[in-house]
């Protein structure tokens, strides 16, 4: 056995649960690290192929990313965090990155939650892509939009599409102030390459930070009127 090469694919496979000839593809594309062949011809893989096969796995079916948006997220950044690769996909402009296109087969897991009517109203939102081909970006939101409605946020509850540009309007006057008060005045501090990294690793941060303002206002709020019932009736 070569050090540094203990893994055989059989290992891979029993330890990964993915088939041997998918493995072979992964290989051939470029995504696995480099193998070792004995004195029998027979390959042999590190250790850290196990995580780098799972990781792929995971942003396949979490992201939806196709196996050359994967390879070139492997080229330039190495296993980004699940967390970091959707900050990728939604602000792929911004950091020079594509949003790859989605298959009809992709879309078509939706398709008893969303009608074509439906897709229609979010690209009029602009909540997903105003024209041209859904993105990777824009499937991941239609995947939050149909979890809501599986969750009971549907249309016979009153619960509109139309509800979620508040969404859309509190992040881009967010933006706005952001740009302004917190990005704007450091601009010129850094070169445009450092500055992309900088954003490529803060805005997983402001995030979760939103996210967790967001959550803490809604319990506020919503235990301020259970206390108060008659509150939001005198106040409308």
């Amino acid at each position: 056995m070569s050090e540094g090469f203990p893994l055989r694919m059989r290992d891979l496979v029993r330890l990964t649960g993915v088939s041997a000839p998918t493995i072979h593809f992964y290989a051939q594309q470029g995504l696995l690290p480099g193998s070792h062949k004995t004195a029998g011809n027979q390959a042999r893989y590190p250790e850290s192929t196990v995580r780098r096969i799972s990781w792929i796995r995971r942003i396949q079916h979490e992201e939806r990313l196709s196996l050359r948006a994967i390879g070139g997220v492997l080229e330039r950044w190495g296993e980004l965090a699940v967390e970091e690769m959707r900050t990728l996909q939604l602000a792929g402009r911004l950091i020079e990155e594509p949003d790859p296109a989605v298959s009809s087969e992709e879309l078509a897991a939706h398709r008893d939650c969303l009608s074509d009517a439906d897709i229609e109203t979010l690209r009029r939102l602009r909540l997903v892509s105003a024209e041209g081909p859904l993105t990777a970006s824009d499937l991941r939101f239609l995947d939050l939009v149909v979890a809501g409605r599986r969750a009971g946020f549907t249309p016979e509850g009153g619960f509109s599409l139309e509800n979620l540009a508040l969404y859309r309007d509190a992040v881009e006057r967010i933006v706005q102030e952001e740009i302004a008060r917190a990005i704007g005045p450091v601009l010129g501090r850094y070169d445009p390459q450092t500055l992309r990294d900088l954003v490529l690793r803060g805005l997983p941060i402001v995030d979760q930070m939103l996210a967790l303002l967001h959550r803490r206002a809604v319990q506020e709020e919503m235990q301020r009127i259970l206390d108060h019932p008659g509150l939001d009736q005198a106040t409308a």
